[in-house]
């Protein structure tokens, strides 16, 4: 018979064991997340910060006119940014998974700008994007396509759906990934009996492919919507947030109450209310996507 001395001795190393694990997860999440709620009830106008409790959320909400229109600007990023690294991710993964030779190799060749970090990114984009000597114009110049140089990042209209197509640039290889590995998880039996059924390509991945692939769908849509909200590096090093305020989005809204204006307090209640919004999309996302069980 196990003693119960005994089994308190072994619950307590256990405990001893995670207790590490604990409190590093204590300093790097609790503490920060307790931190800048504590801050978000704070007025730093003055050289004594005062508590105004919930006075910053209400002034975000109710009185600031461009915390709306920053919002509608992410989410127009997002969506823009997402839908297109899907559709191209969504190809490529589809194109890997037939292709049997050389398959390392060109999943190597598709993962390449992911390896590339964003500001670098950012920067080889600013370039093709320049108007004076970048290669998107000198190309579409050649070409007969355009007949003057475009400023492509000072456009009145257009310029967020321009940033949003070079942050899907670099998010394909990250949702391909996750897609490939949710193809290669589907028996090829299932193909099989389709075909000796008569079924065509498309029949296949709308009767098998799709509804097998949702929950691989849903994990890559979600974690790049969440990517894509709070994402700050192509937006501020490509126009900080310009022509005027045309790009300017949440995130560098933050940016600019924080360090710019030094309302480290409204920013604070900025971070939070932006968190609750990914969480939002997240469910959203999770009802829209998810895999039906009785299927």
């Amino acid at each position: 018979m196990i003693r119960s001395d005994k089994i308190v001795k072994d619950s307590l190393f256990g405990f001893l064991l995670i207790l590490p694990s604990l409190l590093l997860l204590m300093l790097l999440v609790v503490f920060p997340v307790g931190y800048v709620l504590y801050l978000s009830t704070l007025n730093f106008d003055t050289l004594i910060p005062n508590f105004v409790g919930l006075r910053n959320y209400t002034e975000l909400l109710f009185n600031d006119q461009f915390f709306w229109i920053f919002l509608g600007h992410s989410m127009e990023y997002v969506f823009f940014a997402i839908c297109s690294a899907f559709v191209v991710a969504l190809l490529v993964a589809l194109s890997l998974n037939t292709i049997n030779k050389f398959q390392g190799t060109l999943r190597t060749f598709a993962l390449w700008c992911w390896a590339v970090p964003p500001v670098i990114a950012s920067l080889m984009w600013k370039w093709i994007l320049n108007d004076t000597n970048g290669v998107l114009n000198d190309m579409l110049l050649k070409a007969g396509i355009i007949h003057q140089q475009v400023a492509w990042l000072a456009l009145s209209k257009g310029t967020m759906f321009i940033l949003s197509q070079v942050h899907a640039w670099t998010i394909i290889p990250f949702i391909m990934v996750i897609l490939l590995a949710g193809l290669q998880s589907i028996p090829l039996e299932l193909y099989e009996v389709a075909s000796i059924d008569g079924a065509n390509g498309l029949q296949k991945f709308r009767l098998i492919t799709y509804p097998l692939l949702r929950t691989a769908v849903l994990t890559s849509v979600m974690l790049a919507s969440i990517f894509a909200f709070r994402h700050i590096d192509i937006v501020f090093t490509l126009t900080k947030g310009g022509p005027g305020e045309a790009t300017e989005m949440l995130v560098t809204y933050l940016y600019d109450n924080a360090f710019a204006y030094m309302k480290i307090g409204y920013a604070a209640a900025l971070s939070v209310i932006m968190v609750f919004i990914s969480m939002l999309i997240v469910l959203v996302l999770v009802k829209l996507i998810r895999p039906n069980e009785s299927q």
